[in-house]
């Protein structure tokens, strides 16, 4: 009998060992600031570590992106900080499905870099402990985060969760470029029909449209010419919304008061304006049906006045430097809002890039290796790759670069197969205007002279990023899904003609009866959360 108590206690023993290991390691895990690193890892410098340590990353992965291990960006890193990724990369087109799938079998990677996580994701498993905070591990080790969220409030303050917590990292593109819709004019019209300078309201650009619609600025002799074309409307929405006095068709916050955007006087006017430029083919007959691929050959087969596209080029044909004669069109005023023209602007913030979670060994490592991605330097190596490869300096003092042409292959082409996996996909990086605007290429300068002309001081944001908690989502989340179906459906019948404007008492109504004023409360009480966490 003693002996089989003794072997019993020697058991308990060693589960309770066990277990005391396994909470000495979560608590670790869920409380890096409290973590001893070891005397392998180095606070400052590089490497990062002097011994090598391999981590388990998941992250999407673009079609135009080669196998991660093959990137040059990522030898690069390993070389500089003797951090060794072991990858999961699913392609875009999986990868929320594959990153679920991860959660709730509880095979997660120790980090996910770009990882595409929701806010539910970062308040679902950061409350459970799942994703760990990152703001003791910036403030101790990551001094580039650390100095752009000090020095940009409205950073941390869009990152940072409901119970004060910074779970995921966000890529931040400060350049106005990458914030505002570029719409652009067929200069080459322009100048065939002595129009010297772009529309400012929606009365000027309905006269221009008119006469590329019946003076032949193309000069075939056909009456083939698409004065403005669209996929939907998504794409020039963001330009002739505005001009009426409504930044978006959704929830939006005007004085600190939410409301939503199709049920306001402006929307309808917008609405009007639309359906006046389809009845007289003024809008491409095929905006709701074609691809973008069909766009861009009306494009290169001259057809096509007015257009949204990143460069006009890539809709119009020609290279970079011809490029220049189109102009952008600027943001706009109408008789519904003759006095301000605005724009809407995004955030420049693209959330949940980047977590570690509750498997991480190495989270000290792991910031810091991210850190890097925050600083000029870093940027440049995750943005464009290394001096030589893709680009090179245009100028003996170093402060415009150029790109290097590879045959067979454009450049984004090159940049996603052999640079670096941020090709459409938003990584942890912080990119200031500045760089955005280094670059030599006459296009590119260009676009940047004429956004910060004619955009950049009318753009505002509609709505700031904030967060819903799980259960306020949940009130929402059937709401506001059949609200955009719905919406988006009226707008395309609104403006063919299908539905008259004399239905927009019922449209109204009906938005109403589906449950708009909840889906406003719920957003309200989450706006007045982010306002009091900036006081």
């Amino acid at each position: 009998m003693k002996r089989q108590l003794s072997i019993w206690l020697s058991v308990l023993l060693a589960v309770s060992l066990l277990l005391a290991a396994c909470a000495k390691d979560e608590t670790e895990s869920a409380n890096p600031e409290e973590r001893e690193p070891g005397d392998n890892f180095n606070a400052t410098g590089f490497p990062i570590v002097s011994e090598p340590v391999e981590i388990e990353v998941m992250g999407a992965r673009h079609a135009l992106v080669g196998e991660w291990k093959n990137l040059a960006f990522f030898r690069e890193m390993e070389k500089l900080t003797n951090v060794k990724f072991n990858y999961n990369t699913p392609p875009s087109s999986d990868y929320a499905e594959k990153k679920n799938l991860a959660f709730a079998s509880g095979e997660i990677p120790e980090v996910f870099f770009g990882g595409q996580l929701t806010t539910d994701d970062e308040i679902t498993y950061g409350q459970q402990g799942i994703l760990i905070p990152l703001e003791g591990l910036i403030e101790k080790y990551a001094p580039n985060i650390r100095k752009v969220l000090d020095e940009n409030p409205e950073i941390k303050q869009s990152i940072t969760a409901p119970d004060g917590h910074i779970y995921a990292l966000p890529g931040v593109n400060q350049a106005p470029i990458a914030k505002l819709t570029s719409m652009w004019i067929n200069g080459h019209w322009m100048q065939k029909l002595g129009i010297t300078e772009a529309p400012r309201t929606t009365d000027e650009m309905y006269k221009m449209l008119k006469d590329f619609k019946e003076k032949d600025p193309n000069g075939n002799g056909e009456a083939d010419e698409i004065p403005l074309t669209s996929i939907k409307l998504g794409d020039v929405r963001g330009m002739f919304l505005p001009a009426f006095g409504v930044l978006r068709r959704e929830h939006m916050a005007v004085d600190d008061k939410v409301i939503y955007g199709a049920l306001q006087p402006g929307y309808k006017a917008y609405l009007e304006y639309m359906n006046r430029l389809w009845k007289e083919q003024l809008l491409d007959p095929g905006t709701f049906s074609q691809t973008t691929e069909q766009k861009s050959a009306k494009g290169h087969a001259g057809q096509v006045g007015v257009f949204t596209d990143a460069l006009p080029y890539l809709t119009l044909g020609g290279d970079s430097e011809s490029s220049t004669i189109h102009p952008l069109v600027p943001a706009m005023t109408s008789p519904a809002n003759p006095d301000q023209p605005i724009i809407s602007q995004g955030s420049g913030i693209s959330r949940g890039t980047f977590a570690i979670t509750n498997k991480c060994k190495y989270p000290e490592v792991i910031i810091r290796y991210v850190d890097y991605l925050w600083s000029p330097e870093g940027e440049i190596l995750i943005h464009y790759g290394l001096e030589g490869d893709l680009w090179e300096w245009a100028d003996d003092e170093k402060k415009l670069r150029k790109y290097i042409e590879h045959e067979g292959m454009n450049i984004e082409e090159y940049r996603g197969g052999k640079v670096t996996p941020a090709v459409g996909v938003s990584f942890p990086m912080f990119t200031p205007e500045e760089v955005e605007n280094n670059w030599a290429d006459p296009m590119h300068q260009f676009r940047i002279a004429e956004v910060d002309k004619k955009l950049k001081p009318y753009g505002k944001s509609p709505f700031p990023d904030i967060y819903l908690l799980p259960e306020e989502r949940q009130q929402i989340q059937g709401i506001e899904t059949d609200l955009n179906t719905y919406v988006e459906s009226m707008e395309a019948k609104f403006v063919t003609g299908e539905a008259s404007m004399d239905q927009w008492d019922t449209f109204v109504k009906t938005v109403k009866d589906m449950g708009v004023d909840k889906l406003l409360e719920v957003y309200q009480t989450g706006y007045d959360r982010w306002l009091a966490a900036d006081k």
